[in-house]
């Protein structure tokens, strides 16, 4: 189901969202933390994709992409998104359908994840074998203080991207966003907004809310990069970062299209 809204800050007015809400829920497995220079990215998917997976397993994320044949015609590809990526934390019975996964994803897949949920591409995780290096999660860190001119900014969110969020956390920002292209077309781009930022608070949906709250620590400056996405209705992911990397710098924006082309997805016309 699409994003139609991302995020907007507390006192937006919101329309209803179609992601399923939580349901009744299993008991979660263990935690595993994410790995240097990789984020932690959740992700809802279908029941099938989470039944026999485990925390601490490793995945090939392989994605539906839509491409275009050579006539104009539309068709579908799969891609490997992510040859490897280690499932976190794991919760199989997240809503009624669908299952809640974790996975550790390098800045640059975390873009293509965000824009393969807002496109609707189909997701599938096949198991690999393990290296088994991943460090147990412990005691969360304490939530930082607001100081030196820092301030809590509170967006709301889908739900699958609060749930397994703790004070403390620190998290990269992905922001999709549909814009013009040549022609009248239009496309989703994936840019990372803001880095190594903390996370003051995390609370799951109210009643029959259909969003969650985050409450972020932001600069001033941040803050208004975040509203500016909020006023332009992006998507937003929060991806979880090791508690030790604090290492930032520069990701290009990405397309779906890029991936498309740079894995020969285009599809030659029928003869």
């Amino acid at each position: 189901m699409k994003r139609t809204l991302p995020a907007l800050l507390l006192a937006a007015a919101l329309a209803a969202s179609c992601r399923p809400k939580p349901g009744a829920k299993a008991a979660p497995g263990p935690a595993f933390l994410p790995p240097a220079g990789k984020r932690a990215f959740s992700l809802s998917i279908d029941k099938s994709q989470t039944r026999f997976l485990r925390p601490g397993d490793a995945v090939e994320i392989v994605i539906l992409a839509g491409a275009t044949r050579d006539d104009g015609s539309a068709a579908e590809r799969s891609i490997v998104l992510a040859p490897r990526a280690e499932v976190l934390r794991l919760e199989p019975d997240w809503s009624d359908d669908d299952g809640l996964v974790q996975l550790a994803l390098t800045p640059e897949q975390l873009e293509y994840a965000a824009l393969a949920v807002d496109r609707e591409d189909r997701v599938f995780l096949d198991r690999v074998a393990s290296a088994g290096r991943l460090v147990r999660a412990g005691t969360p860190a304490s939530p930082p203080e607001l100081a030196g001119g820092a301030r809590g900014v509170a967006v709301l969110v889908y739900a699958d991207q609060q749930e397994l969020l703790a004070p403390g956390d620190r998290v990269d920002v992905v922001a999709t966003r549909e814009d013009e292209r040549p022609a009248g077309r239009s496309g989703l781009t994936a840019r990372t907004l803001l880095q190594d930022v903390a996370v003051l608070g995390a609370a799951p949906p109210d009643g029959d809310d259909d969003w969650a709250t985050v409450e972020l620590r932001l600069t001033e400056t941040q803050a208004g990069e975040l509203r500016r996405a909020v006023l332009a209705r992006d998507g937003l992911t929060l991806a979880i970062r090791a508690p030790a990397d604090r290492a930032t710098g520069p990701v290009e924006p990405t397309r779906m299209s890029r991936l498309i082309d740079a894995a020969g997805a285009r599809v030659p016309t029928k003869s």
